[in-house]
């Protein structure tokens, strides 16, 4: 039997037999002497028009697979860049631009906190008007107007930039807040408490990061104290409309020449217990929470804003002392009698608070009632009067 062949060597066929090169549909037989083997060898001629497109063909079919699978390693390359479990830096937020956006929101709604801080030192410039709700038979109450119109009240007197006055303090304090928050905790050392992937909450957790945000929240109120006491003072001299406190640099000047150290940190023991109750209270409360109930991701985070809302509620009237003892001894006339007496300690100013009524004022902005303890003074007061 005559047996087939393929010559493998390049020189001598010059047809190689790999891919799309070799075109082996025509074979030659050649005659060979008697007793040896008839040996077949390809026929080597010209490219015909069919190889030809049959080759390209073939390098057609070979860079489109090499240009899928380029592609493909692409979309896979991009798809792991953009999964936030195999990146790690992805999902964090950029700590500058939440900064910036903070200052920015500062900056707008300030109009509406330099009415609020006007409400907790009691002033009360626009007259109460009585209200009655046809449906619910009871006494009539006085109400307040709104801070909105609180706001067009200080707009009409000192304009536009009369609304912005004290801003550059508040900034300040944001500032010194963001920059110099982590100085303690870096000095000391203390980082968060990291747990494992299925890890449960535990109460070590909790007493670790608790002491944490404790020690940075105490480190940055007191490196803001003073320019939350310039912020109020100068906040203050709308009701007298004196011009002690100028500038933050010249304010701070003359709160540190007029009564040192004691009056650049004044109304900061109030402003600490009421920060740090409202941590331990959102943070002992959200633990709890976090335990006992299922909840998935999303669920805590509107359960945590919840507990900070009533939370903050309840730790107010110390908001309102620090406001209030921040102007305490300032010659201005907002913070002297018979706007407001004069405090030798915060826990006197807090309990002469809860008398008047006045704990919770500013507590809320847009349907502000007269306290009914004031009324019923104002009610005591009218006999007496018309006896004289």
């Amino acid at each position: 039997m005559a047996h087939l062949e393929y010559r493998s060597d390049r020189r001598e066929s010059g047809v190689g037999m790999g891919g799309g090169d070799a075109d082996n549909s025509g074979l030659v037989r050649r005659p060979t002497a008697v007793g040896q083997r008839q040996r077949i060898e390809p026929a080597v001629e010209p490219p015909s028009e069919r190889s030809r497109s049959l080759r390209a063909a073939g390098q057609d079919q070979v860079a489109h697979a090499t240009g899928s699978c380029q592609e493909s390693q692409v979309v896979a390359t991009s798809s792991s860049s953009t999964d936030p479990r195999k990146s790690p830096g992805h999902g964090k937020p950029n700590q500058l631009v939440r900064f910036c956006l903070r200052l920015g929101y500062n900056a707008l709604f300030y109009p509406y906190e330099f009415a609020k801080v006007l409400i907790q030192l009691g002033h009360e410039p626009l007259q109460a008007k009585p209200f009655l709700l046809p449906l619910i038979h009871g006494r009539p109450r006085l109400y307040l107007p709104g801070v909105h119109e609180y706001v067009q009240h200080i707009r009409r007197i000192d304009g536009n930039w009369g609304m912005y006055r004290g801003l550059p303090a508040r900034l300040a304090a944001s500032t010194v807040d963001h920059l110099l928050g982590d100085v303690l905790l870096v000095f000391l050392r203390f980082g968060p408490y990291r747990r494992g992937p299925h890890e449960d909450p535990c109460l070590k957790e909790l007493l670790w990061n608790l002491a944490r945000d404790s020690i940075r929240m105490a480190t940055a109120v007191a490196l803001s104290q003073p320019f939350y006491v310039v912020m109020v003072r100068q906040i203050a001299q709308f009701v007298g409309r004196e011009t002690t406190y100028e500038g933050l640099l010249g304010s701070l000047t003359t709160l540190a020449n007029s009564e040192g150290a004691a009056g650049l940190f004044a109304g900061l023991v109030p402003r600490l217990l009421g920060e740090l109750s409202l941590l331990v209270a959102t943070s002992c409360v959200s633990h709890l929470c976090e335990r006992l109930l299922p909840m998935s991701r999303t669920q805590r985070q509107y359960n945590s804003v919840i507990i900070q809302m009533l939370a903050s509620r309840l730790v107010y009237p110390l908001e309102v002392t620090a406001a209030c003892m921040a102007v305490t001894g300032a010659p201005l006339s907002a913070c002297e009698p018979p706007s407001m007496p004069l405090y030798n300690h915060w826990a006197d100013c807090l309990s002469d608070l809860h008398a008047r009524g006045g704990h919770n004022r500013g507590a809320v902005l847009f349907w502000r009632t007269v306290p009914r303890i004031q009324l019923l003074r104002q009610k005591e007061a009218l006999p007496s009067r018309a006896g004289l």
